[in-house]
């Protein structure tokens, strides 16, 4: 899962959100220095790429781009988002918006354990708008193609975005499955990890 659609797992298990972003950008697994909220956050989203990444339709997805493989769960990542934000429907601005203010109120009470790049992120992400794009497939294309150019061999991840209007009315029935599916597990996750770090 990408960022949009880790925060609102973390709105909906009612977890950090600020915790639930930084899995990427914190790396090791001794997160006890951290508030237990964040670490919280971090576990959970960690959990949930490991059960995403894994799920029958993640692997049913990526079987489709067989020549780019290795860089294909990066592009459905992006792509998830976009199909989060079209089954959101006229929430995902309202939750946009809520969800910056969460992130730019955390920023600055965490501040002084945040990592400094994901402190950029987070303010390139809410100053900038980012998610305002995920909702039409223009903005995913352009995401997709920035994130493309970032490997050392660059990588037409916006190809994807053929796949997906061949094959639309499937994938978002695949996609609707694998978010309810998440959305169970995150819930249980959360629960277990709470009662591990109590």
């Amino acid at each position: 899962m990408n960022y949009f659609a880790h925060l609102h797992l973390a709105y909906l298990s009612n977890t950090s959100l600020t915790g639930n972003l930084l899995g990427d950008f914190v790396k090791g697994s001794r997160l006890s220095y951290l508030p237990r909220e964040l670490e919280l956050g971090i576990r959970l989203h960690r959990s949930i790429d490991s059960y995403t990444d894994s799920h029958y339709v993640s692997q049913q997805f990526k079987s489709g781009f067989k020549e780019m493989r290795r860089y294909a769960g990066v592009g459905l990542d992006i792509l998830f988002d976009h199909l989060l934000a079209k089954q959101l429907g006229i929430n995902y601005n309202v939750l946009c918006q809520k969800f910056y203010k969460i992130l730019r109120d955390e920023r600055y009470f965490y501040q002084a354990v945040l990592p400094a790049d994901y402190q950029h992120k987070i303010y390139l992400i809410t100053t900038d708008n980012w998610f305002a794009s995920y909702s039409s497939l223009s903005g995913i294309a352009v995401a997709l193609k920035n994130t493309g150019k970032r490997f050392r061999k660059p990588v037409a991840l916006e190809q994807m975005l053929d796949w997906y209007t061949a094959n639309q009315a499937s994938i978002d029935d695949g996609f609707k499955q694998l978010y309810y599916d998440t959305t169970q597990f995150t819930l249980a996750k959360r629960d277990e990890l709470n009662a591990l770090l109590d």
